[in-house]
């Protein structure tokens, strides 16, 4: 981090100019002492000098403290329940998002920011903003967890391709099977899914786990088999869902 990092042009102008002026009026100060003349009127622009420089730096303090905060938030391994927390956080959010508007890799944190508060479709958003910019593979890496995010709230409660049942095995207890995913579910996962594999980044398991949901949906087997493996290799505890299993299992060897 610089000094001018989180501040807006005209504070980085009056950071500048306060600095200027500063160091004119110390050689002013110092030329009139040893001429021994009156430096009241330089006293005057030091301390002017000093009014410039103290808002941005006041600011640069501020958002160095967000930054620690943004990091806190990110840390958090659920969405804050209590309304109070998730409030807080959510201004912190928005006030470092005002101030990033040049830093890309910034911006990615403040998006896991919003998926690790639960606002998972606004922390999306500033994703894709953040790719349209064609960033580096760093920031890339620091939008999976948000990509990961959106493929599973996209995915909830899509149905999964089987192969039917026997009628014996069937039971009029089973509970009614949820929807399966429309044409339009169907594109967004898709466009999902080649997003976080195109981060150029080795995935987690839980992104691996997403994807293999993704691919069943998608109905290409062998690739949902293929990110099951690449789960179970990074986290052999990993849960995966059981239809996704049986799924890319049964279709990848007919």
């Amino acid at each position: 981090m610089n000094v001018f990092d989180g501040l807006y042009g005209y504070e980085k102008l009056m950071l500048l100019c306060g600095f200027i002026l500063f160091v004119f009026a110390l050689a002013a100060i110092t030329v009139m002492i040893v001429q021994r003349r009156d430096f009241k009127m330089a006293m005057g622009l030091i301390v002017f000098a000093i009014v410039l420089m103290g808002f941005p730096g006041i600011q640069a303090v501020k958002f160095g403290d967000g930054l620690g905060e943004l990091d806190t938030i990110r840390a958090q391994p659920h969405a804050p329940t209590d309304p109070a927390q998730k409030e807080q956080a959510q201004k912190v959010l928005t006030s470092l998002e005002e101030r990033a508007a040049d830093n890309p890799q910034l911006q990615a944190k403040i998006s896991d920011g919003y998926r690790a508060i639960g606002e998972v479709d606004k922390a999306y958003d500033l994703a894709q903003s953040v790719l349209r910019q064609k960033p580096s593979a760093q920031v890339q890496a620091t939008l999976v967890p948000v990509l990961t995010a959106k493929l599973n709230q996209v995915q909830a409660g899509t149905s999964i391709d089987e192969p039917a049942m026997p009628a014996a095995a069937a039971s009029s207890a089973t509970p009614p099977a949820a929807p399966a995913a429309t044409a339009t579910q169907q594109r967004e996962i898709a466009d999902i899914a080649s997003q976080l594999q195109g981060t150029g980044t080795p995935l987690p398991a839980a992104s691996h786990a997403a994807l293999a949901k993704a691919y069943v949906v998608l109905g290409q087997p062998q690739k949902a088999q293929a990110n099951v493996e690449a789960a179970r290799r990074i986290d052999p505890n990993i849960r995966i869902n059981a239809a996704v299993l049986r799924a890319a299992r049964t279709d990848s060897h007919p």
